[in-house]
């Protein structure tokens, strides 16, 4: 067994939890200090860049530049034309999820129009429909009580 010395004397504990002081973290220094680099992308700003890229295309003997997300719903419209199931389910979503399939005469889907039956001045319109104005400050919204 090593003998301590006058210079290897600890006034304090070393075990698990406890690493010894010369090797602890520093005050004011950073646990990972090589971590991500300032200005390094993420998932989405990458996908962002690559998908507002420019490409050209061959468009029936017209070269076109378009948008690298252009180009793809593009490639995906000619696959299904030449009846590619999967290009076909992928237009059909797009499609669905920018609500093309919405039936716009339906008033349950579009809302109801808003009609006025005749001209009214703004205060006749606050009387006959109860409504209060509203105060904008520079803080806060606010509903004024109706006199």
């Amino acid at each position: 067994m090593k003998k301590q010395t006058p210079s290897t004397r600890r006034d304090y504990d070393v075990g698990y939890g406890k690493p010894p002081k010369a090797n602890r973290f520093c005050k004011g220094r950073s646990g990972n200090p090589r971590g991500r680099t300032p200005g390094q992308e993420n998932l989405i700003a990458t996908f962002k860049r690559l998908a507002t890229k420019r490409v050209k295309i061959n468009d029936n003997g017209v070269i076109r530049t378009i948008s690298m997300a252009q180009a793809v719903i593009f490639q995906n419209m000619r696959a299904a034309l030449n009846q590619d199931q999967t290009a076909m389910a992928n237009i059909l979503r797009l499609a669905e999820h920018a609500g093309e399939f919405k039936d716009l005469t339906d008033p349950k889907v579009v809302g109801r129009p808003l009609i006025m039956p005749e001209k009214m001045s703004e205060e006749e319109f606050e009387a006959f429909y109860g409504v209060n104005r509203v105060q904008v400050s520079s803080t806060r919204t606010s509903v004024q009580p109706a006199d």
